[in-house]
């Protein structure tokens, strides 16, 4: 009798020691960040459709002010992973090889979001499983470049993202070219636009090398120098993109309004009488340069934290084994959200909310253990792009 278990672990690195035998080393830390952000985007999801019309303005603070933790980490994790799946066959299978996996997994990604974009009747759109695809074979090919032209253009294209967007948005009614290049660069719904976050892919991947020597020297101190470096280029980062983005912006704007749909939280956030916000800074505008420089300090941070906790100091506990799990079953987690949001739009005061919030959040991941223990995970989306990779494996 045969099992079908496709391996969904991106994250592990094989080495070998003095003895020449093999060993796994792994960064428990990153899955643990990775279910972090997959239960704020459940929390987030849910709170933007249930919350009742004298609550949903905390939602949309929530999504102001955590954006951080939802897509964001995604991409930075998913730009990551690339580094990992690209070094650790460097050298022990052919490139075409290495190619070929990482353009099958962007691209299974890619077909789910055009599954997405048709359930939510767009033809195309920049929804994060799409940029999450591309982003895959984008950091493919900027890996490819050494590290300081990498972070050179990396810098360029997210500065001149703006004035690119801006310039292609206010001519695109009078320029067949510049109605092309929006709809390609920004889409019909620009929730994750290629400009700027295609920076990412040049410059996330900086620190996943890091990530990566770190785990191949494998020493106590390389995990702490690791953490140090994580956590002054975080605060250098977030520095640098709230200084940069002090500018305030609001839905009075027709042009930022329109490139910057986000700004409609700033609507959201008006709906209480409490304090009035006028506009918001562009660091936490989705979108902006010093967005993405704010965004991914941020997320250096919050992974440097559970790194430190996880990874160095070994904490081992039902809450990190529950994150590790979330993480791993995300992708599944991120579709499956959607079949109960019709359960209680606009009905649920914040309290009321706050209350089975957390046990529904649960329920999703009893579901998913079910079933991943009692039917192997089949049919899920994990389960789906390891058979699609290959990586299936049968067992007599």
């Amino acid at each position: 009798m045969s099992e079908n278990k496709p391996d969904i672990q991106v994250d592990t690195i094989t080495t070998s020691n003095t003895d020449t035998q093999e060993k796994s080393r792994r960064i428990s830390s990153l899955d643990a960040t990775r279910g972090l952000a997959m239960i704020f985007i459940l929390l987030l999801h849910y709170a933007l459709a249930w919350a009742d019309h004298g609550s949903v303005f905390l939602a949309g603070a929530g999504q102001i002010f955590l954006e951080f933790l939802g897509p964001a980490m995604f991409i930075v994790l998913s730009t990551i992973s690339v580094v990992f799946t690209t070094k650790r066959k460097q050298g022990t299978i052919p490139e075409k090889i290495i190619r070929n996996n990482i353009f099958i997994r962007g691209g299974m990604i890619i077909l789910i979001a055009i599954l997405y974009n048709l359930f939510s009747l767009n033809i195309w759109g920049w929804n994060i499983l799409m940029f999450i695809g591309f982003s895959q074979i984008f950091t493919y090919y900027a890996l490819k470049l050494k590290k300081i032209p990498r972070i050179i253009i990396g810098l360029i294209i997210l500065f001149t993202s703006e004035f690119i967007r801006e310039t292609i948005w206010i001519n695109q009614n009078t320029n067949i070219f510049f109605t092309i290049l929006n709809f390609i660069i920004s889409s019909p719904a620009p929730e994750v636009t290629v400009l700027p976050w295609l920076s990412v892919c040049f410059l996330a991947p900086v620190f996943g090398e890091l990530i990566y020597e770190t785990m191949i020297e494998g020493t106590k101190e390389a995990y702490r120098r690791l953490f140090r470096l994580y956590m002054i280029w975080g605060f250098i980062l977030v520095i640098s993109g709230i200084l940069l983005g002090l500018e305030l912006k609001n839905a009075f704007d027709p042009v930022y309004f329109a490139a910057y749909p986000y700004l409609d939280l700033v609507n959201f956030w008006n709906r209480q009488d409490i304090m009035y916000m006028w506009g918001i800074p562009k660091f936490l505008l989705t979108g902006t340069a010093t967005n993405v420089l704010y965004h991914l300090g941020v997320d250096l941070i919050t992974i440097a934290i559970l790194f430190y906790l996880i990874d160095i100091k070994r904490k081992e506990n039902i809450f990190f084994s529950m994150l590790k799990f979330y993480g791993a079953c995300s992708l599944t987690l991120f579709i499956i959200e959607y079949a109960f949001i019709p359960l209680f739009i606009r009905q649920s005061a914040a309290i009321y909310f706050l209350i089975y919030i957390w046990p529904f959040i649960g329920f999703l991941g009893i579901l998913m253990f079910i079933w991943n223990k009692y039917w192997g995970g089949i049919g899920t989306l994990e389960w789906l792009m390891g058979m699609g990779m290959g990586a299936g494996k049968k067992k007599e």
